[in-house]
Formats: C-alpha cells, sequence, structure tokens
C-alpha cells in the first residue's frame, strides 16, 4: 500500500514533495474503519496547529514544517 499510496494518491493531492523528502515519514497506516490514512512525520505537541483544506487533508504544522497528515476519505483515491 505504501508505495502505490506514494505512487497514486500523493500526486493527486498535490503533495509531490513528499515523493522527494531526504527523509521518509516515521509512521504511514490506513485505517479502513475511519478511511482514512496517517503520515507521521514527528509526535504533535499541544502548541502545534492543525487545520483541515479543501481536500480533506487535516495538517498538523509547527511554524511552517509539516509534523503529520491524515488524509480523510483516503478510498476516493484507490482504484
Amino acid at each position: 500500500m505504501e508505495q502505490g499510496f506514494i505512487n497514486n494518491v500523493l500526486p493527486k493531492l498535490g503533495l509531490r514533495y513528499l515523493r522527494e523528502m531526504s527523509k521518509p515519514p516515521l509512521w504511514f497506516s490506513y485505517d479502513r474503519e475511519g478511511d482514512a490514512v496517517h503520515v507521521i512525520f514527528e509526535d504533535a505537541k499541544k502548541s502545534d496547529k492543525a487545520a483541515l483544506d479543501r481536500d480533506d487533508v487535516i495538517v498538523t504544522k509547527r511554524g511552517k514544517r509539516i509534523i503529520n497528515m491524515t488524509i480523510l476519505n483516503a478510498s476516493r483515491f484507490i482504484h
């Protein structure tokens, strides 16, 4: 699933830069019940800010750096 997600899902979300990262995510999972993909780069802190964008992606940032993201309704990208 991971390679398929990287090759198929991330480009559709406009997150191509993740493919070129020198440091890959620490944790990557798919929750079937919630139909959500979780991508963790660092553990979040209470002071980090999270926001839901127009593509149903919850992005948590520390300053300008992405700490983690949750992609809701993820199955819409998997054919």
